[in-house]
């Protein structure tokens, strides 16, 4: 089974913790950016600071760069985004029989696990493997992490899209490939997700920690405030709001942890929990 990757260079935060997570998995990673630096709605990205990180986690040459143009505020966001990521997967299917699909703040805590579901997904002939990753949202003073969870602080998993792919698969909008035939992998017998239907259908369970580690929030105050500029959300939240809440709940996470059986969003459930594989990096 012929395993390669793409990655989407313009956020450096973790991309080199997220290269080197699965490495070892792969033979080829393709690196796309827009070659001005530039997001899909026309503000500046990290590209050379993401590219320094991304070479520096690559010892055995496996990144291969494909820039292209990819800005445009004309358009909607997830039109560009689904662009550059069909490019960037129509390169990384040369030569492969699956494409693993990950942001560079996502990072794989086992790539044996991972390796191991792949493979069943290829005996039974699916499309995609939908796989966790858990949402850790901050670190705290203590070094301990928040992370969103079920409502008694259980395990709760997320899948913004299949975390690999057919070689040639068409994706009809972001990571989501325009076949939904998937095998799905959950933390728990049913479905924990609360973006899915609670009977959505699970094929197989995993350990919490073994899922994907989804960095999206811990950074700092300054990688925030760029986040909210080139973020594809830029216009669909309230920022000052979202990041006054941030700060308040890393500061009081324990206080934070214990609103969780109350809380009516479930986006809004968080505990505290140790995270080894980050102790001492940071963003």
């Amino acid at each position: 089974m012929r395993v390669h990757a793409y990655v989407l260079a313009g956020d450096p935060a973790w991309a080199g913790e997220s290269i080197a997570s699965y490495y070892g998995m792969v033979d080829r990673i393709v690196v796309s950016f827009d070659r001005h630096h530039r997001s899909w709605a026309g503000h500046p990205l990290s590209v050379e600071e993401s590219l320094r990180r991304i070479r520096a986690a690559d010892p055995d040459g496996k990144t291969v760069l494909a820039p292209g143009e990819y800005a445009d505020p004309e358009r909607p966001v997830v039109r560009g985004e689904t662009e550059q990521r069909q490019a960037a997967l129509d390169a990384a299917s040369e030569g492969a029989d699956w494409v693993v699909q990950l942001d560079t703040d996502e990072v794989v805590a086992s790539g044996a696990t991972l390796l191991r579901h792949l493979a069943i997904a290829e005996r039974r002939a699916a499309d995609a493997l939908d796989y966790p990753l858990r949402d850790i949202y901050a670190r705290t003073a203590s070094g301990r992490f928040l992370e969103h969870c079920g409502r008694f602080w259980t395990a709760q998993a997320a899948y913004p899209g299949p975390v690999a792919v057919r070689a040639g698969t068409t994706l009809a909008a972001a990571r989501q490939p325009a076949s939904p035939h998937a095998y799905r992998v959950d933390v728990a017998p049913r479905n924990t997700d609360p973006a899915h239907p609670y009977d959505a259908r699970v094929h197989a369970v995993i350990r919490p920690a073994d899922a994907i580690l989804h960095l999206s929030w811990v950074r700092s105050e300054a990688q925030m405030a760029e986040k909210r500029i080139v973020s594809g959300y830029m216009g669909k939240r309230d920022w000052d709001r979202d990041l006054a809440r941030w700060r308040r709940r890393s500061r009081h996470p324990w206080m934070t942890a214990a609103g969780a059986p109350f809380a009516r969003d479930p986006f809004g459930r968080f505990r505290v929990v140790a995270l080894p594989r980050l102790a001492g990096r940071q963003p």
